[in-house]
């Protein structure tokens, strides 16, 4: 029998781990809801194997019952370019909003429309509360936590904008910066990343006052205003 030719699309082994991190479960209560072996999730994290059709319906059916849609497959024509960079900073007083769960799947969403293979290696979540189980709840979902040094204090704007500069690298035609943030002291952060080649957006809720300066900086198409 021939082999089979690949086609225009690849799967992707980070698509698992990233479907079960927003999930909120872990390797073993993901296998234990699929009804398979407990290393079976780990080795199709890993690209050790790779889940069947009647496995990947099921992972697809557990991300549907909660609105997620499973990024499974890429574009093999995407993979022969760079690949963006998305960098995320999530100011986490904004989650008044909404509860943590349901603002993380909004962002992450928007996020994904824009950098699909988006990695949370670089989604980073700055605390406005000394509450664990808040700081828990984010780091459960795949974020990294920055924490102020005086609990209270939220002057972020200059450790978010060395992060971004620090995560941005000498790649910043390749960075995508998303800020979920209505501060405006990070109108600097915007001009600079924009002059250095990196695309900026600005992530907001509609009932949350904006500061008119952030919206300028990162121009209104780059705007992305949720609710």
């Amino acid at each position: 029998m021939a082999p089979v030719k690949p086609g225009s699309y690849l799967f992707r082994k980070e698509s698992i781990a990233e479907l079960r991190q927003r999930l909120g479960l872990s390797q073993a209560a993901m296998a234990e809801r699929l009804g398979v072996p407990k290393n079976t999730v780990s080795r199709w994290e890993t690209g050790a194997t790779t889940p069947d059709g009647d496995s990947l319906a099921a992972i697809y059916s557990l991300g549907m019952e909660v609105g997620i849609v499973a990024q499974f497959f890429a574009s093999t024509k995407q993979q022969t370019r760079v690949r963006d960079a998305a960098l995320v900073y999530w100011e986490v007083q904004l989650s008044r909003w909404l509860n943590i769960e349901q603002l993380d799947m909004l962002i992450t969403d928007e996020v994904r429309k824009r950098v699909p293979h988006a990695s949370r290696e670089l989604f980073k979540a700055f605390l406005s509360s000394p509450s664990s189980h808040v700081a828990t709840q984010i780091k459960n979902l795949g974020w990294r936590i920055w924490e102020p040094e005086i609990w209270g204090f939220h002057g972020w704007s200059e450790d978010i904008y060395d992060q971004a500069l620090s995560d941005a690298g000498h790649g910043y035609e390749s960075s995508v910066v998303f800020l979920v943030s209505t501060d405006g002291s990070h109108v600097d952060l915007i001009r600079e990343l924009k002059e250095r080649g990196a695309r900026v957006y600005l992530i907001t809720h509609r009932n949350y006052a904006v500061s008119p300066e952030l919206v300028e900086a990162v121009g209104k198409r780059r705007w992305i205003e949720l609710g």
